[in-house]
């Protein structure tokens, strides 16, 4: 069941039953390119369509937007897969195995094992809300003493997603590890990853580590 409510007088605000409707239906209606759509924005189980009024009457872009049947949205290819490489190095991964009863080691099997859809980007520019963990890695809360200073390029865990701190900042996450790649570029205006799109980790070592964080690449 979906629900579509205005959101100001150009833009409306679609309500889905899962992630993964309201990634399907977010990708069906780009698809569309809708002449006077500005913005079409994943956050979970909603999207915020916005548009130009002086291109695309309000009322009709309502109309249209409640012709997208949620449950057949036509073909929908799965978001784009971003591949990401971590040293699993974290501060917090002895404790995540232990809390979890596991090994470290079957901590990282499990984390990098899985493929995520990214469902959000907040609370720092760029940064993925993505999940979902396996089961065995869910339900750990937050950390009761959040760190000031999280590293720039750390991946965490908390309830069941994961995430990636693409700038350094205060954080409550439990850190499994940090990845070399440069997520976010505010100058040239580049954001690798949105929401909508897939990620999958992958383990590597040190060396490697080293030489691809001077490299400065995206992924």
């Amino acid at each position: 069941m979906i629900s579509i409510e205005p959101l100001g007088d150009c833009a409306y605000l679609a309500h889905l039953p899962d992630e993964r409707s309201a990634a399907g239906w977010a990708r069906a209606l780009r698809r569309l390119d809708w002449e006077g759509v500005t913005d079409v924005v994943l956050a979970y189980r909603s999207v915020a369509v916005f548009a130009d009024p002086d291109r695309l009457d309000p009322e009709v872009l309502g109309a249209r937007l409640r012709t997208i049947d949620p449950a057949s949205p036509g073909p929908i290819a799965e978001g784009r897969l971003v591949e990401i490489p971590v040293l699993y190095d974290g501060e917090d991964l002895p404790d995540v195995a232990d809390r979890t009863g596991l090994t470290s080691d079957e901590v990282i099997a499990l984390h990098s094992g899985t493929t995520y859809e990214v469902f959000a980007i907040g609370f720092l520019p760029g940064f993925p809300y993505a999940g979902y963990l396996p089961d065995r890695l869910s339900g750990l809360a937050r950390r009761e003493s959040p760190r000031v200073r999280v590293p720039v390029g750390s991946v965490a865990i908390a309830g069941r997603q994961t995430g990636i701190y693409p700038g350094e900042s205060p954080g409550g996450w439990h850190l499994l590890g940090r990845t070399p790649i440069r997520l976010v570029d505010l100058e040239a205006g580049v954001f690798a990853i949105q929401a909508g799109d897939r990620i999958r980790f992958h383990p590597i070592l040190t060396d490697e580590f080293e030489i691809r964080r001077h490299d400065h690449h995206h992924p």
